[in-house]
């Protein structure tokens, strides 16, 4: 049986709008929406298991442990020298002093192989390929559709009308965008360590803070190119190609404009008790991991707010900015 309210009992109060409801709401909503694998997220995908693959191959052919230049023999004799006798120097006999040659030898050879395998990953794999050209890559393909999804999608004129102020919108999308494009780059790094061994394994934990860090200013780069660009997909790969790979590369200080610069001087500095240093110091005039450190989170968080403005003043129609 139905209950019939009573007439002069007042009726509950509504909910009040809230923007914090509101913002939040559409925070979730972005947040789902970036689940849609869209093309460059695919594309994405794909790199990964190619790289995947690739370096699981050369694990398996023990290419990290080979010889690939002449200076290695001269690294390996020196590297020999430079450790300490482990025995004693007390007279032996000719036999047991033999014995102790070996041993030592072998111990010294091991662990001057071990070191030449986590430079070779290093170099070849991680701020070759990795940082050079899968991290970009793969913070564009999520970056991006942030913003350029709801353009091709003709949501964004219904989302720029909604009760929201246009910085929060931009922030919420952000938000929405970093568990995914930190969780890939991130997890696509550990793949690809864990795919190279030993030596990767080494890698993983001495640069994943760099990763990180680039990662978190990759986003928010690509981002604000998603606020200013029809089509911020060939915006950013222009941007990986001209300014990561080819600026990031020529000596003097126009590199410093790049992110990859910054990771990689927090590379240097994590590992540089394991011997990883830059090949031509000269030409990367690197600074210290604090200072780049610094460098990459002050430059999220003033490519964040540039972002905020920028959306905040374009004019916004069906046929984009």
């Amino acid at each position: 049986m139905a209950t019939v309210q009573d007439p002069l009992t007042p009726a509950p109060p509504a909910a009040r709008p809230s923007l914090a409801r509101a913002w939040w709401a559409l925070v979730r909503l972005s947040l789902w929406r970036q689940a849609r694998a869209r093309q460059m997220v695919w594309i994405a995908v794909g790199l990964l298991a190619f790289a995947a693959a690739m370096t699981a191959v050369g694990t398996a052919t023990d290419a990290w442990h080979t010889p690939r230049f002449r200076r290695w023999l001269g690294y390996q004799e020196a590297a020999l020298d430079a450790v300490p006798p482990l025995w004693s120097p007390a007279p032996l006999a000719p036999a047991a002093h033999a014995v102790g040659d070996a041993v030592y030898a072998a111990a010294a050879a091991a662990t001057t192989l071990d070191d030449y395998a986590f430079l070779t990953f290093a170099r070849q794999v991680v701020l070759s390929v990795f940082l050079s050209f899968l991290l970009p890559m793969w913070c564009l393909s999520f970056s991006t559709e942030a913003l350029g999804g709801e353009r091709e999608g003709g949501s964004l004129i219904w989302l720029l009308s909604r009760p929201l102020p246009r910085w929060s919108i931009y922030l919420a999308k952000f938000v929405a965008l970093l568990p995914w494009v930190v969780g890939f780059c991130l997890g696509g790094f550990a793949v690809l360590c864990a795919a190279g061994g030993r030596p990767g394994l080494i890698a993983l934990g001495l640069f994943w803070p760099a990763v990180l860090c680039a990662t978190l200013a990759f986003a928010a780069l690509f981002h604000l190119m998603a606020a200013c660009s029809r089509r911020p997909a060939i915006v950013a790969v222009g941007y990986s190609f001209v300014l990561e790979v080819i600026l990031g590369n020529m000596p003097g200080y126009l590199k410093r404009v790049s992110v990859g610069f910054y990771a990689r001087c927090m590379m240097y500095e994590a590992a540089e008790s394991l011997g990883l240093q830059p090949e031509k110091p000269n030409v990367l005039l690197p600074v210290d991991g604090a200072t780049a450190m610094a460098v990459l989170l002050a430059a999220t968080a003033a490519l964040l707010a540039l972002g905020m403005v920028v959306f905040s003043r374009a004019q916004y129609h069906d046929g984009g900015a």
